[in-house]
């Protein structure tokens, strides 16, 4: 079990470590955290048979900076984007997220 637990966090950890964290909040032992990440990503063939640019967004809670809850969205960005993908502001495309996820805001 205890295995599980740590095979669970170095995962998370590694796949966190892609992203970006843009804002944090703490309440004592708890930490909570938006992190983003914006590539081009693959998206189904009846979709588009091409990458799309997209930004995702992952809420994470941690106690003592271990993860204990995660959750992610992703939003399509326009084709313009695709040039630009490494200066593309976190503020630029904020409100295609949920309120949840939008900067200033961090809510569970």
């Amino acid at each position: 079990m205890l295995l599980m637990l740590v095979a669970r966090e170095v995962y998370l950890a590694l796949w966190l470590h892609r992203s970006t964290r843009i804002q944090r909040s703490r309440q004592g032992w708890v930490a909570t955290e938006i992190r983003r990440r914006v590539a081009m990503e693959e998206v189904p063939v009846h979709v588009s048979a091409y990458p799309l640019p997209r930004e995702e967004r992952i809420l994470v809670s941690r106690v003592l900076g271990l993860v204990i809850w995660h959750r992610e969205v992703s939003v399509g960005l326009p084709a313009s984007a695709c040039e630009r993908l490494s200066a593309i502001a976190p503020q630029e495309f904020d409100q295609q997220f949920p309120p949840w996820l939008r900067l200033g805001v961090v809510q569970i």
